[in-house]
């Protein structure tokens, strides 16, 4: 197969005679290439070393905590503290990582002033809500002048007083079911609980339905039970959520309609110095918007309870509130928010060990800036097992191994904003990184608890399970981290990407197959107090992870995945999990579509878009692009002759079903060459001139499965959304972040616009039967 395919590239070239002429030169460069090692990289010094062991005996050292207490020391929201992006880079230096600092021009806004009051209808203040965490005594993070204020990132300047409402989770269905019960926001102050969706989009759709400022809290109805109502104490006397506990954060929209993530005034490219700035508000709001605790929330909802509706599936368990709608005509709120908006230098921070396959790159990404002075969790448990990491590898650089390929650590500013660093960089590197990046692996909270969470592209799937078994879980008597994993989830599935880190970029922009990971809180673990001055040192050596024993576990499973995809020969990839994947997912879309869609006659369509295939062609070097016949014309007559025997949805869907088995049974075979050709490369004492004949081979095969995830790129992008490229994954609309699969057909559902779903379906099943075509070639 492989012979077949090498005469038909030299064909596409010219003629055989060029092969002829050629070949000499191939034999020179295998005889030159198998005496300096080159090809196969058969050195001395590397069958010395254990890759594996090194790593892992650097990491019984367990240095975590050191990191943990240097990131948590001081405050360094997105944009300052320029110490720690040189205290970073020097870390990454020690570790024998050559280092890169890189800035971007980004707007951004930083708390100058607020204030919320509850008004009785004399027009006196009742109450005025602190907006202020407590100090605590046991916690050293939470004392002084230095901690950062409770605010909500890009939320609008404003100073207005109304009727206010509670309005749940802020979700589209909330406030839908608003409408249905005769619940009126427009006008009124809108008070939502965190949970369900990302919070930009609570604000978002409370402007959209007419609200004119936003009160976000956190309702310990979403705490598992560990409350104080349940017997548990808060904290820093238990696992309980302290009650005056703010969740900060960002209220860009992130993934919304018509919203991109990164810098709001450039989308779509670079906020590098003399970039052209737009309008933010496609991806930022208009209303103002503040956070606050449970506890300064009670009063004030307290006088709706009685007035407006009381709807199922609103409830919570805060204290004194009996979960009414109002408006209550005899309260209002005064709400005032103060920010300073400019134009700041972010820092991006970057470490590269340069590998021998200097095309083939890994990058290991987290990011550094946090709301609070803390961000034990957020980010900054991942920031630890990154230095960690750097140094296991750079402990393997020290005993004189080479790298196959080139390994790079990031540590991104401004991603608590709306990923800002990330997205930046992605943009302005976009060329490269497609041409180059096997995969990006993605720490944020590498731990806030001890449950083992993935998520992930799916031709990872195999080698994330692989890497689980080779560690042990901490608990006594659970067994392998993989043991943990399946038990935990019931199986082997790994669930795939949304947004809301800065694996974005990478997968949903660039095609880039990527990964999340980390320990979260389950069930009965402590109140995670994420985006909060509880988020501390304290917190998490004393509640989350004492003796950072999972911050450890996440550096030695980071590492050795890093190597598990850096040092075998063949690139470690499963494509048969996408395409069962793929089907898996058309599977459950076909399930929504309206029964009376399937017997819709379908109307021809336009011939095929040819700024597709010279996108994807670019996105992939070549690789996986249509073969152009020699006119449009006879393009077009072709498309629409197929086009008259689909005369209903339903044997379009049908034909779709068929391009996607056909998919499936190309990966089979393709994931078999792959094993096989890793075989070959193996074994020992071959002739040189089969030597040379599979370094060709590998080289070819390693392309195809380098830029597989780029071919579900589609140049226009999603529907109102042009940023993300996947039609496979992406960010939901309505969520944030939460992904959807098979966006295009999804969104055209829910929008119950058929022409637009016939179109995603055909982009769909044209994708999988090119794609299915190249392997199989």
């Amino acid at each position: 197969m492989f012979d077949e395919k090498y005469e038909r590239i030299d064909r596409r070239s010219g003629t055989n005679f060029h092969y002829f002429l050629l070949l000499p030169c191939l034999v020179f460069f295998g005889f030159y290439s198998l005496f300096n090692h080159s090809v196969f990289e058969f050195s001395f010094t590397e069958q010395d070393i254990d890759p594996k062991k090194v790593v892992l005996d650097a990491l019984e050292t367990n240095l975590a905590s050191n990191w943990s207490r240097k990131y948590t020391a001081e405050p360094h929201l997105a944009g300052t503290n320029y110490g720690l992006v040189k205290w970073t880079e020097e870390k990454f230096a020690e570790y024998g990582f050559d280092t890169t600092i890189d800035p971007y021009e980004i707007y951004v806004s930083y708390p100058n002033d607020h204030d919320l009051n509850l008004v009785n209808s004399s027009g006196d203040v009742i109450y005025k809500a602190p907006l202020k965490e407590d100090e605590l005594k046991k916690d050293p993070t939470t004392k002084g002048n230095d901690t950062i204020p409770t605010f909500l990132g890009y939320a609008a300047n404003g100073n207005v007083t109304a009727e206010y409402v509670y309005a749940n989770y802020g979700t589209r269905e909330d406030f839908d079911t608003l409408k249905e019960n005769n619940v009126n926001v427009t006008g009124k102050i809108v008070i939502v609980r965190y949970g369900k969706i990302f919070r930009g989009l609570k604000v978002k759709f409370a402007q959209d339905n007419g609200a004119i400022g936003v009160l976000l809290y956190s309702d310990p109805g979403d705490d598992h039970g560990i409350t104080p109502a349940n017997g548990y104490k808060q904290y820093p006397h238990g696992p309980a959520r302290q009650e005056s506990s703010v969740q900060r954060g960002s209220v860009q929209f992130l993934g919304g309609i018509g919203s991109a993530p990164g810098d709001p005034t450039t989308p779509g490219y670079p906020s590098k110095p003399g970039a052209e700035r737009q309008d933010p508000h496609a991806s930022i709001g208009k209303i103002p918007a503040l956070p606050i605790s449970y506890r300064e929330v009670k009063p004030i909802l307290a006088k709706l309870n009685g007035q407006g509706k009381k709807i199922k599936g609103f409830e919570g368990e805060l204290e004194g509130f009996k979960y009414y709608t109002g408006p209550n005509s005899n309260y209002t709120l005064n709400l005032y928010n103060d920010q300073i908006y400019n134009i700041t230098t972010m820092w991006n921070v970057y470490g590269e060990i340069k590998g021998e396959k200097t095309d083939e790159v890994i990058i290991i990404g987290n990011h550094r800036d946090a709301w609070i002075k803390g961000g034990a969790g957020d980010p900054n448990s991942g920031s630890a097992v990154l230095l960690e990491v750097a140094r296991a590898l750079g402990e393997l650089k020290k005993a004189g191994y080479k790298f196959k390929r080139t390994i790079v650590l990031h540590s991104y500013d401004g991603e608590e904003y709306g990923l800002l660093g990330s997205t930046e960089q992605g943009e302005f590197f976009a060329d490269k990184y497609q041409r180059e990046v096997i995969a990006y692996l993605n720490l944020d909270v590498a731990v806030s608890g001890k449950h083992f969470k993935l998520g992930s592209s799916p031709v990872l799937n195999k080698i994330l399970l692989e890497i689980a078994k080779e560690l042990v879980y901490p608990e006594e008597g659970v067994g392998s981290l993989y043991d943990h994993y399946v038990k935990a989830k019931g199986g082997e599935h790994i669930p795939t990407l949304g947004s809301g880190s800065d694996y974005t970029v990478y997968l949903e922009h660039l095609g880039i197959p990527s990964v999340d990971l980390g320990f979260q809180e389950g069930k009965e673990d402590p109140v995670y107090h994420y985006h909060s001055n509880y988020d501390s040192y304290y917190w998490i050596s004393e509640f989350a992870d004492k003796g950072f024993v999972y911050h450890n576990l996440a550096a030695k499973y980071l590492a050795l995945l890093t190597l598990g995809i850096s040092e075998r020969e063949l690139i470690n990839f499963g494509l048969q999990d996408y395409s069962k994947g793929l089907l898996s997912y058309l599977n459950t879309t076909i399930s929504r579509v309206p029964k009376e869609w399937l017997s819709k006659p379908i109307k021809l369509q336009e011939c095929y878009d040819w700024s597709d295939s010279v996108y994807i062609s670019k996105v992939t070097n070549g690789y996986y692009a249509p073969d152009r016949p020699h006119g449009t014309r006879s393009m077009m007559m072709k498309y629409t002759s197929n086009l008259k025997n689909k005369h209903t949805l339903e044997t379009v869907i049908d034909h779709a079903f068929e391009n996607l088995h056909s998919l499936h049974n190309s990966t089979l075979s393709f994931d078999a060459q792959t094993a096989y050709l890793q075989e070959k490369f193996e074994e020992p004492n071959q002739p040189f001139w089969q030597k040379i004949r599979l370094h060709y081979q590998i080289k070819y095969h390693n392309k195809y499965l380098q830029y597989f995830e780029r071919n579900f790129l589609h140049s226009k992008g999603l529907h109102e959304r042009p940023w993300f490229k996947h039609i496979i994954f992406a960010s939901g609309r309505y969520t944030g972040y939460a992904g959807q699969n098979l966006p295009g057909l999804n969104e055209a559902i829910e929008d119950e616009d058929f022409d637009r779903f016939v179109r995603w379906l055909k982009i769909v099943s044209k994708t999988a039967k090119r794609v299915s075509k190249r392997l199989h070639n």
